[in-house]
């Protein structure tokens, strides 16, 4: 015998489904607007712009979600272990029966979990020795190209670019435009460095000194610069680098590694270059210096060769002298005298040898009235023995040539 179960008297019987739309009704109404705070775990931005994590802390894990347009907003790269706030609402995922939060907004958690997430950065790359003085790269005294890498149209662009042309306006300044914060920034900041720094020496692009900053704003507005990413690729960055982010209290860990940090984006144009009054008054120095040496030398070397001519073994310089010009005289008037003679004797053999062409030239009897016979082939006719009646010869002339016919002997 079987006794009644005790469901058995239930009137109504649930779903799955019914059950799990129940709660997520009671979860969306009871907890329709919440900020939880908790260290986040599994974050991953996924490939479809959605944001993707747990929240957890001592006692319990909680799933979340920031659909694509709330994480575009983010002013920062959520990252492991960080201390952050959601605000948003509870819900309830019924296909994995889990509760999630789905976030409008995520921030680091106050001063305290910004400093912590800061801090835990820092000692790490710290111990690889990232920020060791001892490889930092000094930056050029006379720059002829600046790079600068911020946010394009932005008050520290401009107040870059005018710094540079009040102080420097002989460099040329190449402007890489990039978000400065929000979650995409950090990989535009750290590809812009790396594509900069990959320029080969002479390239027309390539800087000799790189400018890397922003204005100020809130903790999450610089947290850009914190990124892992970015300091990394300051720290491989083969052109020497200047950060100025935020204003003078504003402290990032691109300025722990970059080659010189400035508080502001106005005070890294002036160490990024010198001041034009500066140099002029180096160089107006330094031509002072040059004419001051040159009249000093002048006058030592003036000095010099008045006390050299006093000196008794320059007394008889002047009677070597007279007879020397005498001795080259009397070569000169030898050598005239030789070049006549050589050029006489060279004149008669030209005549010479003149005369004796002219006498074997064959045009010079027919000029004296003789005449040169040639046969029908053109070969000249040497004796009247070779000749027969009926031959016909050419007479050639010095002033034409006449055809005849022999008619005898």
């Amino acid at each position: 015998m079987f006794l009644d179960s005790p469901f058995d008297a239930s009137p109504d019987v649930l779903s799955v489904s019914d059950v799990a739309t129940g709660v997520r009704a009671v979860l969306e109404s009871t907890f329709d607007d919440v900020t939880v705070e908790g260290e986040l775990t599994n974050a991953h931005l996924h490939t479809s712009g959605h944001f993707y994590f747990t929240l957890r802390d001592d006692g319990a894990a909680m799933r979340g979600v920031l659909w694509r347009s709330n994480a575009s907003r983010l002013a920062f790269r959520p990252r492991d272990g960080m201390l952050v706030r959601v605000r948003g609402r509870v819900s309830f995922y019924e296909a994995r029966g889990e509760t999630q939060i789905v976030g409008q907004t995520l921030a680091l958690a106050g001063e305290g979990g910004i400093r912590q997430a800061f801090e835990a950065l820092r000692k790490r790359l710290d111990a690889e020795g990232l920020f060791d003085p001892a490889r930092k790269k000094p930056l050029p005294q006379y720059p002829e190209r600046i790079g600068v890498v911020t946010s394009l149209g932005s008050a520290a662009l401009r107040d870059v670019l005018a710094v540079l042309a009040r102080r420097y306006p002989l460099a040329e300044v190449v402007v890489v435009g990039v978000p400065v914060q929000g979650p995409d920034a950090p990989e535009a900041i750290a590809e812009a460095i790396a594509a900069l720094s990959e320029l080969t020496e002479g390239h027309p692009y390539r800087p000799d000194v790189l400018i890397v900053g922003r204005g100020g704003g809130a903790a999450e507005d610089l947290w850009a610069f914190n990124d892992e990413a970015v300091v990394r690729a300051l720290a491989a960055s083969t052109i020497p680098t200047v950060s100025g982010v935020g204003h003078e209290t504003d402290v990032t860990l691109a300025d722990f590694v970059a080659d010189r940090r400035a508080a502001t984006p106005s005070m890294a144009a002036e160490l990024a270059v010198p001041d034009r009054r500066e140099v002029a008054a180096l160089v107006n120095g330094y031509a002072t210096a040059l004419a001051d040496g040159l009249r000093h030398r002048l006058t030592a070397n003036r000095l010099r060769l008045h006390e050299a001519v006093l000196q008794p073994a320059f007394r008889g310089v002047p009677n070597r002298l007279h007879t020397a010009r005498s001795d080259l005289e009397r070569l000169v008037q030898r050598l005239d005298r030789a070049m006549t003679v050589r050029l006489d004797a060279a004149q008669r053999g030209l005549a010479e040898r003149t005369a004796r062409l002219n006498a074997l030239d064959p045009a010079g009897p027919l000029r004296r009235g003789f005449a040169r016979v040639e046969n029908a082939d053109g070969a000249s006719v040497p004796s009247a023995e070779t000749l027969r009646e009926g031959d016909t010869l050419t007479l050639r002339f010095a002033d034409g040539i006449v055809r005849v016919r022999v008619l005898g002997r």
